[in-house]
């Protein structure tokens, strides 16, 4: 992972979060203590901004009716600003 990539997913763990319209939300590391994981979700090839990413996990942990969920792994694709993402989803 280059040096910028780790910067970007540093920075995205420190809270970057702009969802909207979405109930899913993110979930830091220290608040999923006592909540419910129900499941992990793997997305390749999202092409964007952090706040894009963060808009698409949102929707697919919608779409699997979870109400928060953390990412695990980000990684930066060969290509800038093309992700892969890994996230649990918690009810």
């Amino acid at each position: 992972m280059e040096l910028t990539t780790m910067k970007h997913a540093f920075a995205y763990t420190l809270g970057f979060s702009n969802t909207t319209a979405q109930s899913a939300e993110f979930a830091s590391a220290d608040c999923v203590t006592g909540l419910n994981e129900i499941g992990l979700i793997s997305v390749n090839n999202i092409s964007g901004s952090l706040q894009d990413v963060e808009h698409v996990i949102a929707l697919k942990a919608d779409e699997q009716g979870a109400s928060w969920y953390r990412i695990i792994q980000m990684y930066e694709e060969q290509h800038a600003d093309n992700w892969r993402v890994q996230a649990i989803l918690y009810a």
